[in-house]
């Protein structure tokens, strides 16, 4: 039987929470049965992780810098208080359940935050040059640039030592959380991947490859994912 993924609530929109078609289509197509989970209480928590076998935390707006110990410092991004909040804590109630979770893009930095970790809350704040992470191109789904892939690392297995991702963020990892660990970089040292070390799968992404379907390796880690829950 194929296993139920819930797919968490991207955030707010016009008094409507949402999750992107392009997240459904890729947690099908790789096998799972997606299940969308809205923002909620707490007290909804314990039903979730019944229901689902794993949970993927999708891409969307900032992270509310005071909930890593920080002030704002730019202007960039948009943030919503209820959401980070949500997520975070349905975050590290999926994680003391002990459910395999992939992270996207701010799903990423939402797990590496669960954990104790801080991101930068824009890529100007980094010290050295930083590659045009935002990218602007027709589609979605064209490769910005390349990840150089640690071969201690389950990203490893299903993309080789390198891969060409495409780019939609601003923000980073800055400092790790903790059990976690670098398995992917660009060129300019920014953190693409992260996984844990724990039985049940726990892994972060900075791109989307949700948005390349056409590409066969970016659905196998969806794949890769579903065959572990």
């Amino acid at each position: 039987m194929n296993s139920v993924i819930g797919i968490v609530s991207c955030g707010l929109d016009g008094g409507r929470q949402f999750v992107t078609d392009t997240y459904i289509r890729a947690m099908e197509t790789a096998g799972g049965i997606p299940l969308v989970i809205p923002c909620c209480q707490e007290a909804c928590y314990p039903a979730f992780t019944r229901l689902c076998r794993g949970f993927l935390f999708c891409g969307g707006d900032d992270v509310s810098p005071l909930l890593f110990g920080e002030e704002p410092l730019t202007s960039q991004g948009r943030t919503d208080w209820n959401t980070d909040w949500f997520h975070l804590s349905f975050m590290r109630h999926v994680l003391k359940a002990g459910l395999p979770v992939l992270g996207i893009c701010r799903g990423m930095q939402i797990l590496n935050l669960a954990l104790g970790g801080t991101i930068w809350q824009d890529l100007s704040l980094r010290p050295g040059p930083t590659l045009q992470h935002m990218q602007v191109s027709v589609s979605r789904s064209d490769p910005s640039h390349r990840i150089t892939i640690s071969n201690n690392s389950m990203l490893y297995d299903i993309y080789g030592n390198s891969c060409d991702v495409n780019s939609f963020h601003h923000q980073c990892v800055k400092k790790l959380g903790k059990g976690l660990r670098i398995t992917a970089t660009a060129s300019d040292g920014v953190i693409e991947a992260i996984e844990a070390d724990r039985p049940a799968f726990t892994a972060g992404v900075q791109w989307h490859p949700e948005c390349m379907p056409e590409r066969q390796e970016m659905l196998e880690l969806f794949r890769f994912f579903v065959n572990a829950t």
